[in-house]
Order: C-alpha cells, then structure tokens, then sequence
C-alpha cells in the first residue's frame, strides 16, 4: 500500500457542506485560498487556481469522489521552471459532533517540490479561517 510523502490534519468549525464546497466549488475555493483570488472549473473536472496577476498557480483534476467524505485529485503545479510536474492529493474530510476533521494526503512529489508541504499548512490555515470567520488568510510574510 502507497504511503503519502506528506499528510496534514486540522479540525474546522464548520458544516460537511461548507467544507465540501471549499474543496469543490470554485467560487468558494477561491475564497479561502490563501494566495488566489480566483478559480475556475475545469473540462473533466476539477479546478484551475488564479493568481492576482492572471496566471495560473494550479490545477486539479478530480480522480474520484466519494460525495462529502473523499475527493482524489492530481496536484498540476505551475510554480516555475522546474516546479511544474504532476503528483497527487487525497481530501479526506470526517464529520465530528461540532466540526470536520480534514485529513490532506499528498503523494508522489516531486524532487524540488518539497515545499508543497508548507503550501498545505498555509492553504489549510487560510480555508480554517474563512470557513469559520468569514476571512482568509491571504497572502502571508
């Protein structure tokens, strides 16, 4: 059995619907991304992160769902040169009494890509604070 390069839990105050569609609905992905003020769907499925500047920072194709409990996609970075290669994510969200727990896993990455593991903390903290406040993080440093 594959074993993720990096796994990050949180817990969040908020309903399975609110953090389903921050995980797949664009218009709320992009809300509480921390670095994109946009988002698009994708022919296939899946969404396409925009930066401030118009380019596009990511895009994942959904691989498979399980409604409201799993969501497989790949992780297609365009950080720059050298930081474009493919791997793949894993959304595992589980209701708890007053919030969800969200479990990412990320698997396949890339030499040189290490650094996605703080783009998930980063992302996680922005998606936590606007799901349960109203405001993302955006932008950090």
């Amino acid at each position: 059995m594959e074993k993720p390069d990096f796994i990050h839990e949180t817990f969040i105050a908020t309903s399975h619907d609110r953090l389903w569609d921050a995980l797949t609905d664009p218009e709320t992905a992009a809300a509480c991304h921390m670095a994109c003020d946009k988002a698009e769907t994708v022919e296939g499925g899946g969404m396409r992160f925009i930066l401030p500047d118009g380019s596009t920072m990511l895009t994942q194709r959904f691989t498979k769902m399980d409604p409201k409990t799993r969501i497989e996609s790949t992780f297609e970075p365009n950080f720059g040169e050298g930081m474009t290669k493919a791997s793949r994510c894993v959304y595992i969200i589980t209701p708890e009494t007053n919030a969800c727990k969200l479990r990412i896993e990320h698997y396949g990455t890339p030499q040189g890509q290490e650094g996605v593991a703080e783009g998930w903390a980063r992302w996680a903290a922005s998606a936590k604070s606007y799901l349960e406040t109203g405001h993302a993080i955006k932008g950090f440093g």
